[in-house]
């Protein structure tokens, strides 16, 4: 555990509310959720989808909120963690940030595979894993610039995600087939062949991936600690992110639904959402479609990497690891000031994490409903202190919360009801919380005084407060 006499390195506050939203918008990735997650959605509830976008986009929206009371009350690098940490302790805290080490490298090993497979899509015969580390590597570029840089270069390729989901809403609105009464009141799928009514169950199903499509405003949470003055606004722009993330996502896959002639060819195929365009706009605006969503995929990995490698550094920087890592990992460059060893590590180990393969990786990945169950709790812990809700207030208190654990009720029995993935990702992630749990409990509370967290950051000097948070 690090010495709190130890001057602590700081991120450098040098974003606005809208670089902020820039970087959380090219993490999530519009474009990535509407044409690679609707087509799983479609495949498994077919224009069910409608309904699940709209109700997952909904749910994402009000989820939003917990994340913007808790991000404004305690605005540092590391997502959630420095809030959970300040709210509930280090016992509940030092299992999550344990739990979320091997994600965040399967997330961007899954990442780097979804646009190697792409690419070998639109250029058959593409050497997959060559493709996959030529990612990375460009990734991490990138990603180390100082902020301003990567926002910028994001920001370049988050417009051709707009052009992208843009075309296809304009595709869908000058095409029109059908009334949104009809495709709500009666989704259909694809059964054997034959189109039949989507089953109750399977659209709660839909539903839960709805919200994982539409999710991502929690990804401003990881720049905090790089925004001007982020306690007063960091909680409006998470806010507005999880509106406008649910808007953007929800609002062209309902419109192209309006549009489709042909469900049964459309849900028949591999990728339903380019066969539309295809069979819709023609096979040009399908290719150029296609290649927008790839430079979609490549900049979710950009920002992604650019957000896990700032959790990573904030966890050195807080010595949650063993000392030689805790060195390594909170080195600031001195220039850029951005996380350059958290970013080469994050790296090197999703390179090696990609010879798991997709399938070893999703189990991983799949069953995290750890930051649902913890933020709903925070904020109930928060509001009872007094230590959430100064700049940033959640509405219709305890609903919100309650909401939230609702929502991670629900994921938690799609992904029971998922015996390839979801069950046996429960079954990992929920072991590997309970071990670092007792691990911290009958080890390292006997050892160290307490555990010294980077909770608080003071806005106008780039100074870390650092807070200790007693061990319960």
């Amino acid at each position: 555990m690090p010495e709190a006499e130890t001057p602590a390195p700081t991120l450098h506050r040098v974003l606005g509310p809208i670089g902020v939203m820039l970087l959380a918008f090219s993490a999530l990735s519009p474009a990535f959720s509407v044409y690679i997650g609707g087509d799983a959605v479609l495949h498994m509830a077919g224009t069910g989808a409608a309904i699940a976008f709209i109700l997952g986009g909904v749910a994402t929206a009000i989820v939003g909120l917990l994340y913007a009371e808790i991000g404004a009350a305690f605005p540092a690098a590391g997502g959630v963690y420095p809030s959970l940490a300040a709210l509930l302790g280090p016992l509940f805290t030092f299992p999550y940030i344990v739990l979320l080490a091997p994600l965040v490298v399967a997330g961007t090993a899954f990442a780097a595979l979804g646009l190697a497979d792409y690419v070998r899509v639109l250029m058959p015969g593409a050497p997959l894993l060559p493709v996959t580390f030529a990612a990375l590597v460009f990734a991490a570029v990138i990603a180390v610039l100082n902020i301003r840089s990567s926002a910028l270069v994001t920001g370049a390729f988050l417009a051709v995600e707009a052009i992208a989901l843009a075309t296809l809403s304009v595709v869908a609105l000058i095409h029109p087939s059908r009334s949104l009464g009809a495709v709500l009141a009666h989704p259909v799928m694809l059964s054997h062949g034959a189109l039949v009514a989507t089953p109750l169950t399977t659209m709660g199903l839909a539903v839960v991936s709805g919200v994982w499509a539409t999710g991502g405003a929690g990804w401003v949470l990881y720049f905090a600690e790089e925004m001007r003055d982020a306690r007063k606004r960091i909680g409006r722009v998470v806010a507005w992110t999880g509106v406008i993330a649910s808007i953007t996502i929800a609002g062209p896959m309902v419109l192209m639904l309006l549009s489709v002639n042909d469900s049964r060819a459309m849900l028949a195929a591999e990728a339903p959402i380019a066969t539309y365009l295809r069979m819709t706009g023609g096979p040009l605006i399908a290719i150029l479609v296609s290649a927008g969503v790839a430079a979609a995929i490549f900049n979710a990995l950009v920002a992604s990497v650019m957000g896990y490698s700032r959790y990573l550094f904030a966890s050195g920087r807080d010595g949650i690891w063993p000392r030689p890592v805790n060195a390594v990992l909170s080195v600031i460059h001195p220039r850029l000031r951005t996380p350059i060893n958290a970013t080469v590590v994050l790296v090197v180990a999703s390179a090696a994490a990609v010879f798991l393969g997709e399938k070893a990786l999703l189990v991983l990945i799949s069953g995290n409903v750890s930051d649902y169950v913890l933020i709903s709790l925070a904020i109930f812990v928060g509001r009872r202190r007094g230590t959430t809700g100064q700049t940033f207030r959640a509405p219709l208190h305890p609903m919100i919360p309650v909401f939230g654990l609702v929502v991670a009720v629900l994921s938690v029995i799609a992904d029971w009801m998922d015996p390839d993935a979801g069950r046996p990702s429960i079954i990992l992630l929920l072991g590997l919380f309970l071990g670092a749990m007792a691990y911290y409990h009958f080890r390292l509370r006997q050892v160290s005084k307490g555990w010294l967290v980077m909770a608080e950051v003071v806005e106008t000097v780039e100074i870390v407060e650092v807070i200790e948070v007693a061990a319960s």
